[in-house]
């Protein structure tokens, strides 16, 4: 369990891969809290060391790793892999609550995966992914039961934050002057391109398999068959899922009433609607088509939100509940 806080507001907080994705991501869901920048220490990795960055407007360096200690801190947020564990390790044992964005430390208990609350300790914050997949699953498997899962995810370059964004926008522009475009983020050209997971920039390269084990432990089905694969796609925002799913019993009936029980799931009979355009605006996800291709084997199109300001805003909720936030 977290230390007890004698004054929340003054508590301290500290971002590991402050420059990543996910600690932009998390920055944003930190001021959008109202943490006020004093509160908040920004660290990274030794290449992040000298890097410009902001918090809430405001800018800011980026501290070494090293110089962390971690045990000052009522909270650390570690969204960046490769950072020590075993410190991260001590810190918690004292009652700093450690916030996992990477799925890398070892013993971090997975934000869904048990009936109560996380309050303290090293907690993870599931994959983006993992979030989006399991939204759609969840209502099946507690009110039908799944056998079996295979799904394709198209990831927008958002995935990478405002760095990846402006890459995108930078690379569309510099080819249709037919110049040389930046590949700082994703390693190589995305404008007019489709990446393959295996060549997915460094730290999401093998973020499939994380998001099947994430998956089958939230869902409580840990011999769950359940295949799937991404691809990074020349998108600014908008996620989509094709999903082929056979379940235990049952058929399409059964599912769009189970969806329909679910919290944050709309599902439309828009037949022009479907687009990664369409994706909603806020959490959640759009069901868009849904075939029974065989008994009990469904094929959908599913859209999903931001997915990693969700993550984040999990991480900040989790603080919170822990009262470090």
């Amino acid at each position: 369990m977290a230390r007890p806080i004698a004054d929340p507001v003054k508590a301290r907080i500290a971002v590991l891969g402050a420059a990543s994705p996910a600690g932009a991501h998390l920055k944003a869901a930190l001021a959008e809290r109202g943490i006020p920048g004093e509160r908040v220490s920004l660290f990274g990795l030794q290449r992040e060391i000298a890097v410009l960055t902001e918090y809430d407007g405001e800018a800011r360096l980026v501290q070494a790793a090293s110089e962390l200690e971690a045990a000052a801190y009522a909270g650390v947020f570690v969204c960046e892999a490769g950072y020590d564990p075993e410190s991260l390790a001590r810190a918690a044992s004292t009652g700093t609550l450690v916030v996992d964005m990477t799925g890398t430390i070892p013993g971090a208990v997975l934000i869904g995966s048990s009936d109560g609350p996380v309050e303290g300790g090293i907690v993870a914050v599931p994959h983006p992914v993992t979030t989006l997949l399991v939204s759609l699953l969840a209502p099946l498997q507690g009110g039908i039961g799944v056998k079996r899962v295979s799904a394709h995810v198209l990831r927008p370059a958002s995935d990478f934050g405002e760095a990846g964004l402006e890459e995108l926008r930078e690379q569309t522009i510099h080819l249709l002057r037919f110049e040389p475009t930046p590949t700082a983020v994703f390693g190589r050209q995305l404008a007019f391109n489709v990446l393959p997971e295996f060549l997915f920039p460094s730290g999401e390269e093998a973020s499939a398999a994380r998001v099947v084990r994430e998956s089958r432990e939230i869902l409580r089905t840990p011999e769950l068959p359940l295949a799937l694969s991404q691809a990074l796609v020349p998108l600014f925002y908008g996620h989509a899922m094709a999903v082929h799913v056979e379940l235990a019993r049952a058929g399409r009936a059964e599912a769009l009433e189970a969806w329909r029980l679910a919290q944050d799931i709309a599902i439309t009979d828009d037949p022009d609607v479907g687009a990664t355009l369409d994706a909603p605006e806020t959490s959640g996800l759009l069901i868009a088509q849904v075939d029974e291709i065989a008994v009990s084997t469904l094929r959908v199109w599913a859209l999903g939100s931001e997915a990693g300001a969700t993550a984040a805003a999990s991480a900040v909720a989790t603080g919170v509940a822990a009262g470090v936030l």
